[in-house]
């Protein structure tokens, strides 16, 4: 890059990307989830022995969320792509899956009308929805009690022999639409589609076209039935590359601001700006290191899908423990307030009008945080209009050994679940194994100032950082700035260029830095690069002449496919 310097400020701006030759393919992330499967078991162990008996008898099916099966917990995690159409998901599902699956129609116009589930399988085949759902081993089982026939006809699942797959299961979804003529030939609830898998995904997928980023009333109401899933979702602006800076700028602030009037929370949301799919980023642009950054940053996430369901099943867990416990509590004091004899029924009514009263008067009791009662007001629908709610008094009795065994989930299971898993290693990004290459450099006021790239993946240990500034300090300085491309390539492809795209603390800080270590080997293994082997792939005819200058090292490896 080339730091240009002005009286006030000085930044630094990235080349453009050279013209000659296509580039080189991405590679998308590899999950395993192998390591994981005994502390699921675990998980499931005890969900079923002591939070799902008392789930029933507390009714949490009706008021909450519905019981988990052992299909549940031995399916693979599960990735929810949700937006309108011609956004790019299933050419985004296509690039994680490095083939083509069977179902899959690409195309400007509304072309998928139906969900569908990708899973892993040893060949590749297309299955019905009607026989998927009956099949009680599959996590969607329940799809059939729920839609019935008139969804089932709109869903369909694929098996296909992907690394990818083999790690997590896609849900490619048909494209929200904006006009309520459309929405109304749907035979089946859009929004209770998405509200059924929202709970079941470990990450959604929120993605918008970089050309259209209005939010249509359908797809306004779509994303509110995903509030209270905020660590799920990933907001998505796709096509990135094809806007200029300027505006890329408007329209990310436009879609920031439309997010705000939807998503009620005083942080702003986060929002991945690129062009995710298998096709190389358009030549020109500045901006396209930005863009490797943020594909490497949501790549990543996908990489940790494994790891993070591990995490979400044990927090569900804990969740639907403390939200049992209060359940539990509710209702025990319900029946406790029902009169053996006389009027029950205005009794019942006065104890549903005043139902805050009993909120109160149960927290206060037994020491409980507010943060764990449920809505007042849906609570309150769901006592006035339940069948399971038509008489107080025929709630079962609670039973104290019940809430031990809570609290013993608590206090002793949910800790010896933890320290199981916190010595399974760090997922990520599959590595590779990669020479340290030299750090680029930049011209600032006739003088080459050497730029760290600045990996957050890179080791954090002393030894680390000595050798970093070692490689800094043997960092051959050309002849001549102007014409001799930087050691290490400037091509935004290159791993140093993606290294520095992705900064610590400030974008424009310098100092001591070396070659890629252990976050070079990262993303190596994620676009199969080596880390010199960029600065070799720009070819004469496309570099001016350059004076006679330090040889730069020899590449450690080869563009990957």
């Amino acid at each position: 890059g080339v730091l240009t310097s002005s009286p006030c400020t000085a930044r630094a701006v990235a080349p453009a990307p050279s013209s000659c030759g296509p580039m080189p393919k991405r590679r998308g992330p590899q999950c395993d989830v192998a390591a994981f499967d005994s502390i699921l078991d675990g998980v499931r162990s005890i969900y079923m022995t002591k939070v799902r008996p008392l789930e029933e008898q507390s009714l949490v099916q009706h008021f909450h969320y519905p019981l988990l099966a052992d299909c549940d917990f031995e399916a693979r995690p599960m990735v929810l792509l949700v937006g309108q159409y011609s956004v790019g998901k299933t050419s985004f599902i296509r690039y994680l899956l490095e083939s083509d699956f069977p179902g899959m129609h690409v195309g400007p116009e509304p072309t998928t009308d139906r969900f569908q589930a990708i899973m892993y399988g040893a060949a590749t085949r297309e299955l019905p929805g009607n026989a998927l759902a009956s099949n009680p081993d599959t996590p969607f089982y329940e799809l059939s009690r729920c839609f019935g026939n008139a969804f089932l006809s709109k869903f369909s699942g694929c098996e296909v022999p992907s690394l990818f797959a083999r790690g997590c299961t896609l849900i490619d979804t048909p494209g929200v639409l904006s006009g309520r003529k459309q929405t109304e030939d749907r035979l089946y609830s859009y929004e209770d589609v998405v509200r059924w898998f929202a709970p079941r995904a470990d990450l959604i997928l929120l993605m918008f076209d970089a050309h259209k980023v209005d939010i249509s009333d359908e797809f306004k109401r779509v994303i509110e039935v995903l509030q209270g899933h905020d660590d799920k979702v990933r907001v998505v602006m796709n096509k990135a590359d094809s806007l200029s800076p300027e505006e890329l700028l408007r329209v990310n602030s436009a879609l920031s601001w439309s997010l705000s009037r939807i998503l009620r929370s005083p942080e702003s949301r986060r929002v991945y700006v690129g062009s995710f799919w298998d096709a190389p980023l358009r030549h020109g642009n500045f901006l396209n290191p930005l863009f490797e950054s943020e594909a490497v940053a949501l790549l990543t996430d996908l990489a940790a899908v494994p790891r993070n369901c591990t995490v979400g099943r044990i927090n569900a867990l804990v969740a639907r423990t403390r939200r049992v416990r209060v359940q539990a509590l509710l209702l025990q004091h319900l029946r406790a307030e029902m009169p053996k004899v006389g009027s029950k029924d205005r009794k019942q009514r006065e104890l549903i009008a005043g139902i805050e009263d009993v909120f109160y008067a149960v927290m206060k009791r037994h020491n409980l945080p507010a943060g764990d009662f449920p809505d007042v007001s849906k609570f309150r629908h769901t006592l006035a209009t339940s069948e399971a709610c038509r008489d107080f008094a025929k709630f079962k009795k609670l039973d104290p050994r019940s809430l031990d065994a809570l609290e013993a989930i608590l206090s002793t299971d949910v800790a010896q679940l933890m320290e199981r898993f916190d010595a399974i290693p760090g997922g990520g990004l599959a590595p590779a194994a990669t020479e340290a290459s030299p750090s680029p450099s930049v011209h600032a006021g006739g003088a080459p100032v050497a730029v760290p790239p600045m990996d957050p993946w890179a080791a954090a240990s002393p030894a680390a950082a000595q050798a970093k500034e070692a490689a800094a300090a043997s960092t051959p300085t050309p002849a001549d700035p102007w014409s001799h491309p930087p050691p290490g390539g400037t091509d935004p492809w290159s791993t140093q260029s993606l290294g520095a795209a992705l900064p610590e603390s400030e974008p424009n800080r310098r100092g001591a830095g070396g070659g890629g270590g252990a976050g070079s080997a990262v993303l190596d293994g994620l676009f199969g690069v080596g880390s010199a082997g960029a600065a070799q792939s720009r070819s004469p005819s496309c570099a001016g002449p350059a004076p006679a200058a330090p040889a730069a090292p020899a590449p450690s490896a080869a563009w990957g496919g």
